[in-house]
């Protein structure tokens, strides 16, 4: 060997067991998690690993993909709303920025009866994680909240999400009648968009019942958006309560994975 030429191996040597699955192979199995909501013992079977190392795995990959995949969820510059407004919801409203809905999660009852409580939806007679989701004109999904309790009214998870610090002066808000937020808009100068209030058995005058057609028609992409989040399968099912603490961070990555298919309203 030449003088003051070093030698080197190939490769490190690598300290601890070796590694199971390839991180293809993992990704797979985390995407098969979410999409089909297989159970943990089924997957150990197809991949040849322990429960052990299944849950693991699951426990690693679903917050580094939240993290990862995050900022595909953004708030766009007013300008970028109207250079892809849709024509028909251009007319409609013009200066349209979101749409809103909540949408709940079924989980598993917990056992404190606190949370029992806080969970509790009496509107879907079961615990569950509400979520507030905002969708631009076109119907890619701009905002996502972190999970509150069945209990917590659309008002409440509105003005505690941060929503209404990021819309500005001009803006038109698209909503359902239980969003009662728009005294806290008219600060702001923004205007709601909302059904007319329902008058129990009198019928409704003929303007009620254009305006609510319209809402409607407009507020439909929303409800849309969310049935791209729910279509992974463990959305649509029960939560289980050792997933609670991942729950976010799987709404997250669905709701980001569903801002990659093509838009659902057309510009």
């Amino acid at each position: 060997m030449k003088k003051g030429v070093r030698k080197f191996t190939k490769s490190p040597k690598r300290f601890g067991p070796a590694r199971k699955l390839h991180s293809r192979d993992e990704l797979i199995l985390v995407l098969m998690k979410l999409r089909l909501d297989v159970t943990n013992t089924l997957l150990c079977d197809i991949f040849n690993i322990s429960e052990g190392l299944c849950s693991t795995i699951i426990n690693t990959w679903i917050p580094m993909l939240a993290s990862h995949l995050k900022p595909l969820i953004f708030w766009p510059a007013k300008e970028a709303i109207l250079q892809h407004m849709p024509p028909d919801l251009g007319k409609k409203y013009p200066q349209l920025r979101c749409t809103i809905d909540c949408t709940e999660i079924f989980i598993q009852k917990p056992r404190r009866l606190e949370l029992q409580q806080l969970t509790w939806s009496d509107y879907k007679k079961h615990n569950t994680a509400k979520y507030l989701i905002g969708i631009t004109p076109n119907g890619t999904i701009s905002f996502l909240s972190e999970g509150y309790g069945g209990r917590s009214s659309d008002k409440t998870i509105t003005k505690d999400s941060g929503f209404l610090e990021l819309v500005d002066p001009g803006d038109v808000i698209l909503a359902d009648r239980g969003f009662t937020i728009a005294s806290d808009l008219v600060r702001k100068q923004v205007k709601l968009e909302i059904p007319p209030p329902s008058s129990g058995w009198i019928q409704q005058t003929a303007a009620a019942v254009a305006k609510t057609k319209k809402v409607a028609n407009a507020r439909i992409h929303v409800e849309r958006a969310i049935g791209r989040i729910k279509w992974f399968a463990i959305l649509q099912n029960t939560v289980p309560i050792n997933m609670l603490p991942l729950l976010d961070d799987i709404v997250v990555v669905c709701a980001a994975l569903s801002n990659l298919r093509p838009p659902l309203v057309g510009t």
